[in-house]
């Protein structure tokens, strides 16, 4: 695999992407597997749960919709670690309030 080399440009999701590339890619998986959550998942995957929720804590968001907003604009980027998908409004705030907190420990 060739590695590429990134542009450094004035968006936050070069930094989001830095922090995700930490994480080992079976982790998220084995964690929902382990707390149930792969089975409530549908469309919002877990591994883009936890990039909106890392995105969140970065950018010190106000609220749910500023993180969805800028989450929607700024989707292509996005789906560039790791194919993360922005969520939409309802779909961030069910995985919040049903997704079992386990996961994030």
């Amino acid at each position: 695999m060739k590695n590429k080399q990134f542009k450094p440009t004035r968006c936050r999701v070069n930094i989001l992407r830095q922090i995700c590339n930490l994480i080992p890619e079976h982790e998220i998986s084995k964690t929902a597997r382990e707390t149930g959550v792969e089975d409530q998942s549908r469309t919002f995957s877990p591994w883009s749960h936890t990039v909106s929720l890392l995105d969140a804590q970065l950018s010190h968001c106000i609220g749910l919709n500023d993180l969805c907003d800028f989450l929607q604009l700024h989707s292509g980027p996005l789906s560039t670690v790791r194919g993360a998908t922005p969520p939409s409004r309802n779909g961030l705030s069910h995985a919040n309030r049903e997704r079992s907190a386990g996961m994030a420990v």
